[in-house]
This record gives structure tokens, C-alpha cells and sequence, in this order.
């Protein structure tokens, strides 16, 4: 499964930040949650409102990481991933 820079793979996420790809093995996954945030835009003719949609991974070692995904969708669709990959993969947001 693959979606902007991030890529599920049968052993490991691999994800781009910068230049640089980098490598997670789902067993260091503790907890994965989808994330939308909203943004507001200036246009010409007004104020434009949108969501960006990122999949949050917290690992083992409590380090956040945050990747853009291109909607909703794709998100829960590796959430679920994950989930069959892992079944010790806390799914969804948790203080």
C-alpha cells in the first residue's frame, strides 16, 4: 500500500521526510491514529477552507511521527493495515 510519501510494506513502514526515506518495523509501532487539521487560505476572491489528512505514528519509544496522506480514506485504509500486521497496534487517538 502506498500513498504520497508514505509506503506499507510487509515488514515495515517506509516513509520520506526531507530527502531522506526512512524505516519503521511495524513490531516498534505502539499506537497509530488518523489526524485532520484544517486550513484556511487566502485566495483573490476570499478566505478558502480545506483539510490536510496525516497518519500519526507513536512508537515504542513515545517519538511522534506525523505523515501527509492525500485523504481520509487512505488513511483508515492503513490504519487497518497496520492493524492485520500488528493486532498490538493501539488504533485510534488516546491521551
Amino acid at each position: 500500500m502506498e500513498d504520497k510519501k508514505i509506503k506499507l510494506l510487509e515488514q515495515e513502514v517506509e516513509y520520506k521526510k526531507g530527502l531522506k526515506w526512512y524505516k519503521l518495523p511495524y513490531s516498534d509501532i505502539k499506537q497509530a491514529y488518523l489526524r485532520v487539521e484544517e486550513v484556511n487560505g487566502k485566495l483573490c476572491c476570499g478566505v478558502a477552507n480545506f483539510d490536510m489528512f496525516f497518519l500519526v505514528i507513536k512508537t515504542k519509544e513515545e517519538k511522534q511521527i506525523k505523515l501527509e496522506a492525500s485523504s481520509k480514506e487512505i488513511v483508515k485504509e492503513m490504519l487497518e493495515f497496520l492493524q492485520e500486521k500488528n493486532p498490538e497496534i493501539e488504533i485510534g487517538f488516546k491521551k
